[in-house]
């Protein structure tokens, strides 16, 4: 029989259900969000149930489900994750996972004691240019890295507050940090500065305009993270996103979204590796494969890992605020 699964929030959801609807074993039944209209846009045809968000205790003891998707804004973690963890054994999370330590060690006890298997969607850990990546530096170690996340403010509301999304950085630009960790290896320390003011034109907005972090990696590598949210539509500013990392041999430069890859020595292009496959489908894949055969080893972002990924954000933030360095162990 079918894994039966359902949703908890909209965000990512249509993409998830798009790759899901490609997986024989899966069968997407239930769909709980605040937004009515939104859900059935994702729902179109197909037989998926919806729930209001406030029936989600509902649709976990009615739907018999295998797993959760959950896809809510960071703020919105908490309760649901303990919800999904009493009824359902399979909970595929959508990054960050918290914003709090307190919160995040909180969800991860209780997955623990309910032996859930749980998935969190760094979904570039499943790409083969960063598969390779982390073979090559395994051997090869990196000595300087480059990163930024920078470009246009994200239309959603909550995006802009930062006691809802805790900030680019954590929100967003933690696909770069959690491939830097993925590849290079564990951040050792950080020291971050931030910039505001220049957006004075949106409602609401207390994120900062622009984030440095500088940071130091347990290999002895160095490296610096840059994010901005500040461009005009189609102005300055949106300096894009790229990763480049380099060791005494050769330097790998990713960029865009989908992770494409460049590898440069001296002054001379080596080789080019487009991102064709879809890692989104092959994580969730490995995630069904996961819960069916009930054993976590193929998941190449559990919960455990996911929240080395929020203590570099976090530790950020203290940088930030209270003007010093911040080792990723004080966390």
């Amino acid at each position: 029989m079918p894994l039966r699964i359902a949703f908890i929030g909209s965000g990512f959801a249509a993409m998830h259900i798009e790759a899901l609807n490609q997986i024989d074993d899966a069968q997407v039944v239930a769909i709980c969000c605040r937004n009515e209209v939104s859900a059935k846009k994702i729902i179109t045809h197909q037989p998926i149930t919806y729930y209001p968000i406030d029936d989600y205790h509902k649709m976990l003891r009615v739907e018999k489900l295998d797993a959760v998707y959950i896809c809510l804004p960071p703020h919105l973690h908490g309760e649901l994750e303990i919800a999904c963890a009493e009824h359902v054994k399979g909970i595929f999370i959508e990054k960050p996972i918290a914003l709090s330590m307190d919160l995040a060690y909180k969800l991860q006890d209780c997955f623990k004691k309910a032996e859930s298997i749980v998935s969190v969607g760094y979904m570039n850990r499943y790409r083969a240019n960063l598969i390779n990546a982390r073979e090559y530096f395994a051997a090869n170690k990196p000595v300087l890295i480059n990163a930024a996340w920078s470009d246009e403010l994200p239309p959603p509301f909550w995006w802009r507050q930062r006691e809802m999304s805790g900030g680019q950085l954590t929100e967003q630009c933690t696909h770069i940090t959690d491939a830097i960790r993925y590849i290079a290896g564990e951040f050792e320390e950080v020291s971050a500065y931030s910039t505001s003011g220049f957006i004075d034109n949106v409602a609401d907005f207390n994120v900062d305009d622009a984030m440095i972090m500088n940071f130091r990696l347990k290999s002895g590598a160095i490296g610096t993270i840059q994010t901005s949210c500040f461009t005009h539509d189609h102005g300055g500013g949106a300096l894009g996103i790229y990763l480049d990392i380099g060791c005494r041999e050769k330097t790998y430069r990713f960029s865009e979204h989908q992770m494409d890859l460049s590898i440069q020595g001296g002054n001379k292009q080596l080789a080019t590796f487009e991102s064709k496959e879809d890692a989104l489908l092959i994580e969730n894949k490995t995630f069904l494969t996961a819960l069916k055969n009930q054993n976590s080893n193929g998941i190449l972002s559990p919960y455990a890992d996911a929240i080395e990924s929020l203590k570099v954000s976090l530790a950020a933030d203290i940088s930030i605020s209270e003007k010093r360095n911040v080792k990723i162990s004080e966390l």
